[in-house]
């Protein structure tokens, strides 16, 4: 998933608006940002696989996206909050939660349960499913907006721009359609 992520914070975001958006939007992307970082130090794997689904293979990214790695990440992340009340602090932590539950749907078992252990997971959506995962990711994202969109309409603590939000989420997730993506 990559829209569906954000989709993912617009819909925690409609169900606790006091829950800074900036932190959301930074907490579904936590696990990621850790994996870049890691890639970069040579700690976690990935290359290249044009013309496949999803266009790369992940080869070992346990410390930044294994089950008992991103419950520390949320644990970490939520401490961030406190301060603005336990429900805004789960929300935050949920929201870099949320990473790995809808990597689950997508990763082709390449999910570890600890980092470095042998037990892998994931449905393998993008694998299985080579276009059809982006029609899948779309229903989330549909549904996902919709909730946002009606509390939105009726919660001022949106800013009134809820769909410029949804907008940009779709925007996202066009640009990562597999009609778009190079084939190599």
């Amino acid at each position: 998933m990559f829209g569906g992520h954000f989709a993912a914070a617009l819909a925690i975001k409609a169900t606790e608006p006091r829950a800074p958006t900036w932190g959301l939007v930074i907490g579904i992307g936590v696990c990621d940002l850790l994996f870049g970082a890691l890639v970069l130090a040579g700690v976690e794997h990935v290359h290249p696989t044009p013309g496949q689904s999803p266009g790369f293979s992940l080869e070992f990214i346990d410390w930044s996206h294994s089950l008992v790695m991103t419950v520390v990440w949320s644990v970490l992340f939520a401490l961030l909050f406190v301060k603005r009340g336990r429900s805004v602090a789960f929300w935050c932590g949920a929201s870099v939660f949320s990473h790995f539950v809808l990597d689950f749907l997508m990763h082709p078992g390449d999910l570890a349960v600890w980092p470095t252990g042998s037990p892998h997971m994931g449905l393998g959506l993008w694998t299985r499913w080579p276009i059809g995962w982006w029609f899948f990711e779309l229903a989330f994202i549909a549904a996902c907006s919709a909730w946002y969109l009606a509390r939105a309409r009726r919660d001022e603590r949106f800013g009134g721009r809820g769909l410029a939000a949804v907008g940009i989420v779709l925007a996202l997730h066009i640009t990562n359609s597999p009609w778009l993506a190079p084939t190599g």
